[in-house]
Protein backbone atom coordinates (compact mmCIF):
# COMPACT_ATOMS: atom_id res chain seq x y z
CA UNK A 1 0.00 0.00 0.00
CA UNK A 2 1.41 3.49 -0.90
CA UNK A 3 0.91 6.67 0.76
CA UNK A 4 1.85 10.26 1.04
CA UNK A 5 2.46 11.84 4.25
CA UNK A 6 2.51 15.41 4.57
CA UNK A 7 4.93 18.00 2.38
CA UNK A 8 8.40 18.35 3.57
CA UNK A 9 9.54 21.68 2.01
CA UNK A 10 9.26 20.80 -2.09
CA UNK A 11 9.41 17.35 -1.55
CA UNK A 12 6.77 14.83 -0.84
CA UNK A 13 8.77 11.75 0.23
CA UNK A 14 6.92 8.59 -0.42
CA UNK A 15 6.89 6.57 2.63
CA UNK A 16 7.03 2.65 1.30
CA UNK A 17 9.07 0.16 2.62
CA UNK A 18 10.55 -0.39 -0.65
CA UNK A 19 12.40 2.84 -0.43
CA UNK A 20 16.07 3.05 1.39
CA UNK A 21 18.86 5.32 0.97
CA UNK A 22 22.62 4.53 0.49
CA UNK A 23 25.44 6.53 1.55
CA UNK A 24 28.86 6.68 -0.23
CA UNK A 25 31.98 8.18 1.26
CA UNK A 26 35.24 8.89 -0.82
CA UNK A 27 37.35 9.61 1.33
CA UNK A 28 40.67 11.61 -1.08
CA UNK A 29 41.31 11.88 -4.90
CA UNK A 30 42.97 8.29 -4.64
CA UNK A 31 40.06 6.10 -2.65
CA UNK A 32 37.57 4.46 -4.20
CA UNK A 33 33.32 5.31 -3.16
CA UNK A 34 32.76 3.34 -0.60
CA UNK A 35 29.13 2.25 0.29
CA UNK A 36 29.00 3.18 4.37
CA UNK A 37 25.61 2.34 5.31
CA UNK A 38 22.01 1.33 3.74
CA UNK A 39 18.99 2.86 5.73
CA UNK A 40 15.62 2.78 5.51
CA UNK A 41 15.01 6.19 7.27
CA UNK A 42 15.81 9.32 5.41
CA UNK A 43 16.70 11.26 8.11
CA UNK A 44 18.93 9.01 9.71
CA UNK A 45 20.59 9.10 5.89
CA UNK A 46 20.82 12.46 6.13
CA UNK A 47 22.11 12.69 9.39
CA UNK A 48 25.04 10.08 8.95
CA UNK A 49 26.00 12.36 5.68
CA UNK A 50 26.63 15.63 7.49
CA UNK A 51 28.43 13.40 10.31
CA UNK A 52 30.89 12.19 7.56
CA UNK A 53 30.71 16.00 6.31
CA UNK A 54 32.37 16.49 9.71
CA UNK A 55 34.56 13.98 10.44
CA UNK A 56 35.93 13.97 6.58
CA UNK A 57 35.99 17.82 5.71
CA UNK A 58 38.11 17.17 2.61
CA UNK A 59 36.22 13.93 1.61
CA UNK A 60 33.16 13.48 -0.62
CA UNK A 61 29.79 12.29 0.46
CA UNK A 62 27.04 11.13 -1.28
CA UNK A 63 23.35 10.41 -0.41
CA UNK A 64 21.25 8.22 -2.93
CA UNK A 65 17.56 7.51 -3.12
CA UNK A 66 16.83 3.97 -4.19
CA UNK A 67 13.38 2.74 -5.35
CA UNK A 68 12.49 -0.87 -6.15
CA UNK A 69 11.00 -1.44 -9.78
CA UNK A 70 8.91 -4.60 -9.59
CA UNK A 71 8.59 -4.64 -13.75
CA UNK A 72 12.56 -4.74 -14.15
CA UNK A 73 13.44 -6.72 -11.06
CA UNK A 74 15.60 -3.77 -9.79
CA UNK A 75 16.59 -0.73 -8.01
CA UNK A 76 16.68 2.73 -9.92
CA UNK A 77 17.31 5.84 -7.66
CA UNK A 78 18.74 8.99 -7.93
CA UNK A 79 21.02 11.32 -5.55
CA UNK A 80 19.63 13.72 -2.93
CA UNK A 81 22.32 14.91 -1.61
CA UNK A 82 26.29 15.41 -2.76
CA UNK A 83 29.10 17.71 -1.02
CA UNK A 84 32.83 17.37 -1.73
CA UNK A 85 35.39 17.76 -4.62
CA UNK A 86 34.55 14.24 -6.28
CA UNK A 87 31.55 13.66 -8.03
CA UNK A 88 30.01 10.02 -8.57
CA UNK A 89 30.40 8.97 -11.90
CA UNK A 90 28.92 5.64 -12.47
CA UNK A 91 28.87 2.92 -10.37
CA UNK A 92 32.38 2.11 -9.04
CA UNK A 93 31.77 -1.06 -7.86
CA UNK A 94 31.89 -2.89 -10.61
CA UNK A 95 33.03 -6.70 -9.56
CA UNK A 96 30.27 -9.53 -9.60
CA UNK A 97 28.32 -10.31 -6.87
CA UNK A 98 28.83 -13.77 -4.68
CA UNK A 99 27.42 -15.72 -2.29
CA UNK A 100 28.20 -18.90 -0.66
CA UNK A 101 25.00 -20.57 -1.55
CA UNK A 102 25.18 -21.36 -5.40
CA UNK A 103 22.59 -23.97 -5.56
CA UNK A 104 18.44 -24.01 -4.30
CA UNK A 105 19.68 -27.19 -1.86
CA UNK A 106 22.69 -24.94 -0.67
CA UNK A 107 19.66 -22.75 1.14
CA UNK A 108 19.16 -25.67 3.48
CA UNK A 109 22.62 -25.50 5.04
CA UNK A 110 23.34 -23.77 8.79
CA UNK A 111 24.52 -20.66 7.86
CA UNK A 112 21.83 -19.80 4.98
CA UNK A 113 18.91 -20.95 7.32
CA UNK A 114 20.66 -18.41 9.89
CA UNK A 115 19.67 -15.68 7.01
CA UNK A 116 16.52 -17.02 6.75
CA UNK A 117 15.73 -16.06 10.07
CA UNK A 118 17.20 -13.45 10.12
CA UNK A 119 15.68 -11.95 7.10
CA UNK A 120 12.63 -13.53 7.01
CA UNK A 121 11.87 -12.82 11.06
CA UNK A 122 8.76 -10.78 10.66
CA UNK A 123 7.37 -13.28 8.20
CA UNK A 124 8.03 -16.81 10.09
CA UNK A 125 7.03 -15.28 13.77
CA UNK A 126 3.34 -15.26 11.77
CA UNK A 127 3.46 -18.44 10.29
CA UNK A 128 4.56 -19.60 13.74
CA UNK A 129 7.49 -21.82 11.42
CA UNK A 130 11.30 -22.01 11.29
CA UNK A 131 13.58 -21.81 8.01
CA UNK A 132 13.86 -25.94 8.04
CA UNK A 133 10.08 -25.98 7.74
CA UNK A 134 9.65 -23.25 4.97
CA UNK A 135 12.59 -25.24 2.87
CA UNK A 136 11.20 -28.00 3.14
CA UNK A 137 7.33 -27.47 2.79
CA UNK A 138 6.27 -26.48 -0.95
CA UNK A 139 2.82 -24.99 0.40
CA UNK A 140 4.84 -22.51 2.55
CA UNK A 141 6.82 -21.77 -0.26
CA UNK A 142 4.00 -21.04 -2.35
CA UNK A 143 2.34 -18.67 0.68
CA UNK A 144 5.88 -16.74 0.57
CA UNK A 145 5.53 -16.31 -3.53
CA UNK A 146 2.48 -15.18 -3.10
CA UNK A 147 2.93 -12.25 -0.36
CA UNK A 148 3.43 -8.38 -1.47
CA UNK A 149 6.41 -7.32 -0.05
CA UNK A 150 7.99 -10.30 2.46
CA UNK A 151 9.67 -11.56 -0.06
CA UNK A 152 10.85 -8.48 -1.81
CA UNK A 153 12.01 -7.39 1.30
CA UNK A 154 13.94 -10.29 2.54
CA UNK A 155 15.88 -10.17 -0.50
CA UNK A 156 17.37 -6.28 -0.10
CA UNK A 157 17.85 -7.03 3.24
CA UNK A 158 20.52 -9.70 2.53
CA UNK A 159 21.63 -7.74 -0.95
CA UNK A 160 22.31 -4.44 1.51
CA UNK A 161 24.46 -6.21 4.13
CA UNK A 162 26.19 -8.34 1.45
CA UNK A 163 26.75 -4.78 -0.21
CA UNK A 164 28.41 -2.99 2.23
CA UNK A 165 31.34 -5.27 2.84
CA UNK A 166 31.84 -6.24 -0.90
CA UNK A 167 32.99 -4.63 -4.61
CA UNK A 168 29.59 -5.29 -6.09
CA UNK A 169 26.87 -3.04 -5.96
CA UNK A 170 23.64 -3.69 -3.78
CA UNK A 171 21.63 -3.70 -7.52
CA UNK A 172 24.23 -7.03 -8.45
CA UNK A 173 23.58 -8.84 -5.26
CA UNK A 174 19.32 -8.00 -5.78
CA UNK A 175 19.81 -9.77 -8.87
CA UNK A 176 22.21 -12.56 -8.30
CA UNK A 177 19.84 -13.61 -4.74
CA UNK A 178 16.55 -13.46 -6.55
CA UNK A 179 17.68 -15.59 -9.42
CA UNK A 180 18.62 -18.15 -6.95
CA UNK A 181 15.31 -17.44 -4.48
CA UNK A 182 13.25 -18.33 -8.11
CA UNK A 183 15.08 -21.13 -9.51
CA UNK A 184 14.30 -22.66 -5.69
CA UNK A 185 10.82 -22.03 -5.89
CA UNK A 186 10.48 -23.93 -9.20
CA UNK A 187 12.57 -26.88 -7.84
CA UNK A 188 9.94 -26.91 -5.25
CA UNK A 189 7.13 -26.62 -8.16
CA UNK A 190 8.30 -29.50 -9.98
CA UNK A 191 8.80 -31.53 -6.57
CA UNK A 192 5.64 -31.56 -5.70
CA UNK A 193 4.10 -32.32 -8.62
CA UNK A 194 6.45 -35.07 -8.92
CA UNK A 195 4.61 -36.58 -6.09
CA UNK A 196 7.57 -35.96 -4.37
CA UNK A 197 5.96 -36.81 -0.38
CA UNK A 198 7.84 -38.50 2.17
CA UNK A 199 6.57 -41.97 3.49
CA UNK A 200 4.39 -42.00 6.35
CA UNK A 201 3.82 -44.74 9.08
CA UNK A 202 1.98 -44.61 11.94
CA UNK A 203 4.29 -43.66 14.40
CA UNK A 204 7.04 -41.51 13.90
CA UNK A 205 9.10 -44.40 14.79
CA UNK A 206 7.54 -46.26 11.74
CA UNK A 207 7.90 -43.29 9.65
CA UNK A 208 12.07 -42.61 10.33
CA UNK A 209 12.56 -46.45 9.86
CA UNK A 210 11.10 -45.57 6.22
CA UNK A 211 12.85 -42.83 5.07
CA UNK A 212 16.38 -44.18 5.98
CA UNK A 213 15.41 -46.87 3.42
CA UNK A 214 14.55 -44.29 0.87
CA UNK A 215 17.43 -42.97 -1.31
CA UNK A 216 18.49 -39.39 -0.45
CA UNK A 217 17.17 -40.16 3.19
CA UNK A 218 18.31 -36.48 4.96
CA UNK A 219 16.10 -34.35 2.78
CA UNK A 220 13.17 -36.66 3.00
CA UNK A 221 13.30 -36.99 6.71
CA UNK A 222 13.14 -33.02 6.68
CA UNK A 223 10.50 -32.77 4.66
CA UNK A 224 8.74 -35.58 7.11
CA UNK A 225 9.77 -33.80 10.04
CA UNK A 226 8.34 -30.64 8.36
CA UNK A 227 5.16 -32.45 7.32
CA UNK A 228 4.41 -33.69 10.57
CA UNK A 229 4.41 -30.25 12.47
CA UNK A 230 2.36 -28.99 9.85
CA UNK A 231 -0.47 -30.04 12.02
CA UNK A 232 0.55 -28.06 15.40
CA UNK A 233 -0.41 -24.62 15.20
CA UNK A 234 2.23 -23.19 16.75
CA UNK A 235 5.99 -23.24 18.08
CA UNK A 236 5.31 -24.23 21.31
CA UNK A 237 3.51 -26.95 20.16
CA UNK A 238 5.73 -27.27 17.39
CA UNK A 239 8.60 -27.89 20.57
CA UNK A 240 6.21 -30.84 22.12
CA UNK A 241 5.69 -32.48 19.01
CA UNK A 242 9.50 -32.58 18.56
CA UNK A 243 9.91 -33.75 21.92
CA UNK A 244 6.71 -36.45 21.12
CA UNK A 245 8.80 -37.61 17.78
CA UNK A 246 12.48 -37.98 19.65
CA UNK A 247 10.86 -40.22 22.15
CA UNK A 248 9.89 -42.14 19.65
CA UNK A 249 12.95 -43.04 17.72
CA UNK A 250 13.18 -46.48 15.99
CA UNK A 251 15.17 -49.11 17.09
CA UNK A 252 17.62 -49.21 13.76
CA UNK A 253 20.41 -47.58 14.86
CA UNK A 254 21.00 -45.98 11.54
CA UNK A 255 17.32 -44.77 11.19
CA UNK A 256 17.65 -44.00 14.68
CA UNK A 257 20.75 -41.71 14.33
CA UNK A 258 18.95 -39.93 11.17
CA UNK A 259 15.60 -39.45 13.15
CA UNK A 260 17.68 -37.99 16.27
CA UNK A 261 20.16 -35.81 14.01
CA UNK A 262 16.95 -34.08 12.78
CA UNK A 263 14.95 -33.93 15.16
CA UNK A 264 17.22 -31.98 17.03
CA UNK A 265 17.90 -29.74 14.30
CA UNK A 266 14.50 -28.73 13.96
CA UNK A 267 14.18 -28.46 17.76
CA UNK A 268 17.30 -25.58 17.65
CA UNK A 269 15.78 -23.89 15.25
CA UNK A 270 12.15 -23.42 16.76
CA UNK A 271 14.01 -23.02 19.91
CA UNK A 272 15.83 -19.76 18.32
CA UNK A 273 12.46 -18.05 18.38
CA UNK A 274 10.89 -16.03 20.76
CA UNK A 275 7.64 -16.92 20.65
CA UNK A 276 8.66 -20.57 20.47
CA UNK A 277 10.61 -19.58 24.02
CA UNK A 278 7.90 -17.95 25.76
CA UNK A 279 5.57 -21.07 25.19
CA UNK A 280 8.30 -23.59 26.40
CA UNK A 281 8.82 -21.08 29.70
CA UNK A 282 5.72 -20.49 30.56
CA UNK A 283 4.68 -16.95 32.06
CA UNK A 284 7.40 -15.59 33.76
CA UNK A 285 7.99 -13.07 36.48
CA UNK A 286 10.44 -10.59 35.01
CA UNK A 287 13.80 -11.44 33.04
CA UNK A 288 15.51 -12.70 36.61
CA UNK A 289 12.94 -15.79 36.44
CA UNK A 290 12.93 -16.47 32.72
CA UNK A 291 16.40 -16.43 32.77
CA UNK A 292 16.90 -19.07 35.63
CA UNK A 293 14.28 -21.41 34.04
CA UNK A 294 16.47 -21.28 31.09
CA UNK A 295 19.46 -22.16 32.60
CA UNK A 296 17.95 -25.09 34.57
CA UNK A 297 16.91 -26.75 31.55
CA UNK A 298 19.98 -25.92 30.12
CA UNK A 299 21.67 -27.81 32.68
CA UNK A 300 19.60 -30.43 32.26
CA UNK A 301 17.62 -30.42 35.90
CA UNK A 302 13.96 -31.42 34.75
CA UNK A 303 13.66 -31.39 38.78
CA UNK A 304 15.12 -28.17 39.46
CA UNK A 305 12.97 -25.63 41.74
CA UNK A 306 13.50 -22.88 38.85
CA UNK A 307 10.99 -24.90 36.88
CA UNK A 308 8.53 -26.32 39.34
CA UNK A 309 6.18 -23.61 37.99
CA UNK A 310 7.26 -24.15 34.52
CA UNK A 311 5.00 -26.25 32.02
CA UNK A 312 5.57 -29.43 31.32
CA UNK A 313 7.66 -29.01 28.37
CA UNK A 314 10.38 -26.99 29.86
CA UNK A 315 10.89 -30.16 32.30
CA UNK A 316 10.69 -32.73 29.42
CA UNK A 317 13.36 -30.78 27.41
CA UNK A 318 15.49 -30.86 30.32
CA UNK A 319 15.27 -34.16 30.77
CA UNK A 320 16.17 -34.60 27.13
CA UNK A 321 19.53 -32.29 27.94
CA UNK A 322 20.32 -34.44 30.99
CA UNK A 323 20.87 -37.13 28.64
CA UNK A 324 22.80 -35.52 26.24
CA UNK A 325 19.95 -36.44 22.95
CA UNK A 326 19.90 -33.03 21.68
CA UNK A 327 22.91 -31.47 21.69
CA UNK A 328 22.03 -28.75 18.78
CA UNK A 329 19.17 -27.79 20.80
CA UNK A 330 21.74 -27.67 23.67
CA UNK A 331 23.86 -24.95 22.50
CA UNK A 332 20.83 -23.13 20.83
CA UNK A 333 20.11 -22.83 24.24
CA UNK A 334 23.05 -21.30 25.50
CA UNK A 335 23.00 -18.87 22.99
CA UNK A 336 19.16 -17.56 24.34
CA UNK A 337 20.89 -17.67 27.37
CA UNK A 338 23.62 -15.15 26.38
CA UNK A 339 21.77 -12.87 24.64
CA UNK A 340 19.47 -12.46 27.46
CA UNK A 341 21.95 -11.62 29.83
CA UNK A 342 23.02 -9.18 27.01
CA UNK A 343 20.29 -7.87 26.59
CA UNK A 344 19.26 -3.97 28.28
CA UNK A 345 16.69 -5.28 30.47
CA UNK A 346 17.06 -5.67 34.26
CA UNK A 347 16.81 -9.12 35.65
CA UNK A 348 14.74 -7.79 38.96
CA UNK A 349 13.22 -4.45 37.98
CA UNK A 350 11.93 -3.88 41.36
CA UNK A 351 14.87 -4.30 43.17
CA UNK A 352 18.70 -3.22 42.09
CA UNK A 353 19.81 -5.27 44.85
CA UNK A 354 18.04 -8.03 43.88
CA UNK A 355 18.92 -7.71 40.66
CA UNK A 356 22.79 -7.47 41.69
CA UNK A 357 22.32 -10.77 43.78
CA UNK A 358 20.86 -12.89 41.07
CA UNK A 359 23.60 -11.63 38.49
CA UNK A 360 26.39 -13.46 41.07
CA UNK A 361 24.19 -16.66 41.51
CA UNK A 362 23.27 -17.03 37.86
CA UNK A 363 27.28 -16.19 36.62
CA UNK A 364 28.39 -18.59 39.42
CA UNK A 365 26.10 -21.40 38.08
CA UNK A 366 26.09 -20.68 34.33
CA UNK A 367 30.07 -20.50 34.81
CA UNK A 368 30.31 -24.39 36.43
CA UNK A 369 27.57 -25.73 34.01
CA UNK A 370 29.21 -24.22 30.41
CA UNK A 371 31.81 -26.66 30.50
CA UNK A 372 33.23 -26.34 26.45
CA UNK A 373 30.18 -24.85 24.82
CA UNK A 374 31.52 -22.53 22.75
CA UNK A 375 28.26 -20.07 22.57
CA UNK A 376 28.37 -20.43 26.79
CA UNK A 377 32.31 -20.35 27.47
CA UNK A 378 33.78 -18.40 30.07
CA UNK A 379 34.96 -15.72 28.44
CA UNK A 380 31.64 -14.80 26.94
CA UNK A 381 30.19 -15.18 30.26
CA UNK A 382 32.75 -12.58 31.71
CA UNK A 383 31.59 -10.05 29.04
CA UNK A 384 27.63 -10.34 29.24
CA UNK A 385 28.10 -9.91 33.15
CA UNK A 386 30.67 -7.30 33.18
CA UNK A 387 28.75 -4.95 30.64
CA UNK A 388 25.63 -6.11 32.83
CA UNK A 389 27.28 -4.92 36.03
CA UNK A 390 28.11 -1.75 34.65
CA UNK A 391 24.24 -0.58 33.80
CA UNK A 392 23.80 -1.03 37.79
CA UNK A 393 26.73 1.43 38.27
CA UNK A 394 24.45 4.52 36.23
CA UNK A 395 23.74 7.47 38.86
CA UNK A 396 19.91 6.68 38.78
CA UNK A 397 20.66 2.74 39.52
CA UNK A 398 22.89 4.17 42.94
CA UNK A 399 20.47 6.21 44.21
CA UNK A 400 17.63 3.16 43.58
CA UNK A 401 20.00 1.31 45.30
CA UNK A 402 20.44 3.58 48.28
CA UNK A 403 17.00 4.39 48.63
CA UNK A 404 15.70 3.46 52.55
CA UNK A 405 19.30 3.64 53.61
CA UNK A 406 18.94 6.07 56.45
CA UNK A 407 22.54 6.53 57.73
CA UNK A 408 25.71 6.89 56.18
CA UNK A 409 26.86 3.73 57.86
CA UNK A 410 24.26 2.03 55.85
CA UNK A 411 24.79 3.27 52.83
CA UNK A 412 28.57 2.32 52.72
CA UNK A 413 27.45 -0.73 54.05
CA UNK A 414 24.86 -1.50 50.81
CA UNK A 415 27.46 -0.18 48.63
CA UNK A 416 30.10 -2.97 50.09
CA UNK A 417 27.20 -5.59 49.61
CA UNK A 418 27.00 -4.78 45.48
CA UNK A 419 30.73 -5.35 45.63
CA UNK A 420 30.48 -8.80 46.11
CA UNK A 421 28.47 -9.54 43.32
CA UNK A 422 29.92 -7.02 40.24
CA UNK A 423 31.78 -8.27 37.53
CA UNK A 424 34.78 -6.88 35.58
CA UNK A 425 37.80 -4.99 37.26
CA UNK A 426 36.46 -1.48 35.69
CA UNK A 427 33.06 -2.00 37.43
CA UNK A 428 34.82 -2.45 40.94
CA UNK A 429 37.11 0.71 40.42
CA UNK A 430 33.47 2.66 39.56
CA UNK A 431 32.30 1.20 42.72
CA UNK A 432 35.15 2.07 44.78
CA UNK A 433 34.60 6.04 43.60
CA UNK A 434 31.49 6.24 44.70
CA UNK A 435 32.31 4.41 48.05
CA UNK A 436 35.45 7.28 48.32
CA UNK A 437 32.55 9.91 47.31
CA UNK A 438 30.05 8.95 50.23
CA UNK A 439 32.99 8.61 53.08
CA UNK A 440 34.22 11.93 52.28
CA UNK A 441 30.75 13.56 51.85
CA UNK A 442 30.10 16.23 54.44
CA UNK A 443 27.03 14.30 55.74
CA UNK A 444 29.22 11.53 56.24
CA UNK A 445 31.78 13.05 58.17
CA UNK A 446 29.15 15.17 60.03
CA UNK A 447 27.93 11.87 60.90
CA UNK A 448 30.76 10.22 62.51
CA UNK A 449 32.15 13.73 64.23
CA UNK A 450 28.64 14.51 66.03
CA UNK A 451 26.75 11.39 65.89
CA UNK A 452 24.91 9.46 68.29
CA UNK A 453 27.04 7.02 70.94
CA UNK A 454 29.97 7.33 71.95
CA UNK A 455 33.06 8.59 69.94
CA UNK A 456 34.36 5.07 70.71
CA UNK A 457 31.47 3.65 69.14
CA UNK A 458 31.47 5.90 65.56
CA UNK A 459 35.44 5.06 65.34
CA UNK A 460 34.68 1.36 65.76
CA UNK A 461 32.24 1.90 62.85
CA UNK A 462 35.04 3.51 60.74
CA UNK A 463 37.62 0.57 61.90
CA UNK A 464 34.88 -2.25 60.53
CA UNK A 465 34.15 -0.33 57.28
CA UNK A 466 37.90 -0.11 56.56
CA UNK A 467 38.25 -3.50 57.29
CA UNK A 468 35.31 -4.61 54.62
CA UNK A 469 37.22 -2.48 51.94
CA UNK A 470 40.24 -4.25 53.03
CA UNK A 471 38.78 -7.59 52.09
CA UNK A 472 37.08 -6.50 49.36
CA UNK A 473 37.74 -7.86 45.61
CA UNK A 474 38.79 -4.21 44.57
CA UNK A 475 41.58 -3.06 42.01
CA UNK A 476 44.98 -2.61 44.27
CA UNK A 477 45.06 1.31 43.58
CA UNK A 478 41.30 1.84 44.90
CA UNK A 479 41.86 -0.69 47.61
CA UNK A 480 44.70 1.52 48.73
CA UNK A 481 42.61 4.72 48.35
CA UNK A 482 39.95 3.14 50.38
CA UNK A 483 41.77 2.48 53.78
CA UNK A 484 43.03 5.61 53.59
CA UNK A 485 39.69 7.62 53.17
CA UNK A 486 38.52 5.49 56.40
CA UNK A 487 41.79 6.09 57.99
CA UNK A 488 41.27 10.00 57.15
CA UNK A 489 37.68 9.75 58.87
CA UNK A 490 38.81 8.50 61.35
CA UNK A 491 41.63 11.04 62.25
CA UNK A 492 38.71 13.68 62.00
CA UNK A 493 37.34 12.12 64.77
CA UNK A 494 39.80 11.72 66.76
CA UNK A 495 40.65 15.65 66.61
CA UNK A 496 37.15 16.31 66.96
CA UNK A 497 36.56 14.50 69.95
CA UNK A 498 40.17 14.06 71.72
CA UNK A 499 40.28 10.82 72.54
CA UNK A 500 43.69 9.69 72.53
CA UNK A 501 44.50 13.12 74.34
CA UNK A 502 42.43 12.41 77.20
CA UNK A 503 43.68 8.36 77.35
CA UNK A 504 47.33 9.96 77.24
CA UNK A 505 46.53 13.43 79.41
CA UNK A 506 44.70 10.97 81.94
CA UNK A 507 45.92 10.64 85.85
CA UNK A 508 46.98 6.80 85.63
CA UNK A 509 50.36 5.61 85.83
CA UNK A 510 52.04 6.19 82.57
CA UNK A 511 52.85 2.77 81.72
CA UNK A 512 49.11 2.01 81.85
CA UNK A 513 48.59 4.95 79.78
CA UNK A 514 50.87 3.30 76.83
CA UNK A 515 48.81 0.56 77.26
CA UNK A 516 45.50 2.05 77.13
CA UNK A 517 46.32 3.99 73.88
CA UNK A 518 47.89 0.38 71.67
CA UNK A 519 44.78 -1.82 73.46
CA UNK A 520 42.55 1.09 71.04
CA UNK A 521 44.24 -0.18 68.41
CA UNK A 522 44.74 -3.54 69.01
CA UNK A 523 41.26 -4.60 69.99
CA UNK A 524 40.43 -2.87 66.32
CA UNK A 525 39.03 0.27 67.81
CA UNK A 526 41.03 2.39 65.58
CA UNK A 527 41.59 2.14 61.52
CA UNK A 528 44.64 1.45 59.92
CA UNK A 529 46.99 3.89 59.18
CA UNK A 530 47.91 7.41 61.01
CA UNK A 531 45.12 6.33 63.74
CA UNK A 532 47.06 3.52 64.43
CA UNK A 533 50.48 4.96 63.91
CA UNK A 534 49.36 7.65 65.75
CA UNK A 535 48.36 5.59 69.22
CA UNK A 536 51.35 3.59 68.69
CA UNK A 537 54.03 6.47 68.36
CA UNK A 538 52.22 8.28 71.50
CA UNK A 539 53.39 4.43 73.67
CA UNK A 540 56.63 4.60 72.63
CA UNK A 541 57.18 8.08 73.26
CA UNK A 542 55.56 7.23 76.54
CA UNK A 543 57.78 3.66 77.12
CA UNK A 544 61.17 5.85 76.19
CA UNK A 545 60.57 8.52 78.29
CA UNK A 546 62.44 9.49 81.18
CA UNK A 547 58.57 9.08 83.69
CA UNK A 548 58.59 5.47 81.44
CA UNK A 549 61.79 4.48 82.22
CA UNK A 550 61.47 5.33 86.21
CA UNK A 551 58.14 3.28 85.77
CA UNK A 552 59.68 0.77 84.22
CA UNK A 553 62.14 0.11 87.09
CA UNK A 554 59.53 0.70 89.78
CA UNK A 555 57.84 -2.47 91.75
CA UNK A 556 56.03 -4.31 88.85
CA UNK A 557 56.56 -2.06 86.26
CA UNK A 558 59.00 -4.84 84.45
CA UNK A 559 55.77 -6.95 84.27
CA UNK A 560 53.71 -3.42 82.73
CA UNK A 561 56.44 -3.35 80.66
CA UNK A 562 56.33 -6.78 79.42
CA UNK A 563 52.18 -6.33 78.70
CA UNK A 564 53.12 -3.03 76.74
CA UNK A 565 55.61 -5.11 74.82
CA UNK A 566 53.63 -7.80 73.83
CA UNK A 567 50.65 -5.52 72.95
CA UNK A 568 53.51 -3.72 70.79
CA UNK A 569 54.01 -6.86 68.91
CA UNK A 570 50.76 -7.54 68.36
CA UNK A 571 50.65 -4.39 65.94
CA UNK A 572 52.64 -3.16 62.86
CA UNK A 573 55.93 -1.32 63.75
CA UNK A 574 55.27 2.29 63.32
CA UNK A 575 58.26 2.79 61.06
CA UNK A 576 56.52 0.76 58.43
CA UNK A 577 52.98 2.63 58.51
CA UNK A 578 52.71 5.92 57.20
CA UNK A 579 53.59 9.11 59.25
CA UNK A 580 50.71 11.36 60.37
CA UNK A 581 50.30 14.24 58.15
CA UNK A 582 50.93 17.50 58.99
CA UNK A 583 47.65 18.93 61.04
CA UNK A 584 46.75 15.35 61.83
CA UNK A 585 46.30 13.94 65.50
CA UNK A 586 50.02 13.19 66.53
Amino acid sequence: MHYYPKLLGNEAEMAHEDVHYEVFLKKNVKASWTLVEALKDRNAAMGLAKKLQTNHSSGSIRVVREVWDAESGGFRGGSIFEVGPEKYAGDEKPAEASIPCLTPDDLSGPAARDTLRRALSDWLERSQVCPMELLHRPDLIEQLDGSDTDLQHAIQKVAIARAQNSDASVHAYVRLITELVQRGIEQSRKEAKAGGKPPRGKTFAETASLVAGKSAPEKLMRRAIADQLSESYDMGEKVRHLLDMHDDLPEDAQARALAATHTDAFMAEILSFDSALRRVLGDTVDLGDEVLRLTGIYEGAPDSPDLSRAPETARRLASQIKQASLPAAHNELAQQILEKLRAPKRFRPRSVMAEIELARKLAQRLIVSAGQNLNLNPDALVEAFTHRSARLLQPDAIEEALSGAHTPVDQIERLFAMEDHLVGEENKKKLASYIRGKVQANTTVNFFLRGAGQPQERLSQVTSLQARAMKGGFPKADKRELVEAFDTLGLAILDATKVMDRVAGSNAPVLDRAAALLKLAATGLLPEGRCRYDAQARAVRMMESDEGRVAAGSPGGEQKMLAVQQLLAQLAPPETQSAPEEGTAA
